[in-house]
């Protein structure tokens, strides 16, 4: 199968304003995907704007990427990879592991899904950790979020960690 789209390791300041318009768009779909599966998510609608600002700045900030996948002037999806340190006097971890590559946020287009995007965001993410010394790729999804789950196992994560909550 040959790709008709490619990769771009750029901010969101270097996108169009009819390629932010549909970055913004997907966001508000992603929200919208798991608002139905956990009642802490604020709609998609009245987010998604400010929060692609808050992931450009914090890509920014900790030496990240905003990775998209374009064809032509199509946003196909995106991947928000961060960089989170622990505090140097934090003890549990190996040293080699207290900096870690962080998704934050992926999503592929409905209609463009099952293409290689999803693994090609992944992959940049990876290159792109790896490059700064990083030695693990983290990410969550919600639990109730079984395709994700089930996508990001096929691409080769594991659990590492379950976290519990209950609302009060």
């Amino acid at each position: 199968m040959t790709a008709d789209w490619h990769l771009s390791n750029s901010l969101i300041k270097t996108l169009t304003q009819g390629q932010r318009d549909q970055v913004d768009g997907l966001m508000a779909q992603l929200q919208e995907t798991e608002r139905a599966l956990s009642s802490d998510r604020a709609p998609g609608l009245a987010m998604a704007p400010r929060h692609v600002d808050y992931l450009m700045a914090l890509a920014d900030a900790t030496d990240g990427a905003f990775l998209t996948v374009m064809t032509g002037d199509e946003v196909l999806g995106f991947c928000v990879v961060i960089l989170t340190e622990e505090d140097a006097d934090d003890r549990h971890l190996l040293n080699g592991f207290k900096l870690a590559g962080e998704v934050t946020d992926l999503i592929v287009d409905p209609n463009h899904q099952k293409k290689g995007i999803a693994r090609a965001l992944i992959q940049a993410a990876m290159g792109h950790c790896q490059a700064r010394g990083v030695q693990q790729l983290k990410l969550k999804t919600l639990a109730a979020n079984t395709p994700a789950r089930g996508a990001f196992e096929a691409l080769g994560f594991s659990a590492h960690e379950v976290i519990h909550t209950i609302d009060l």
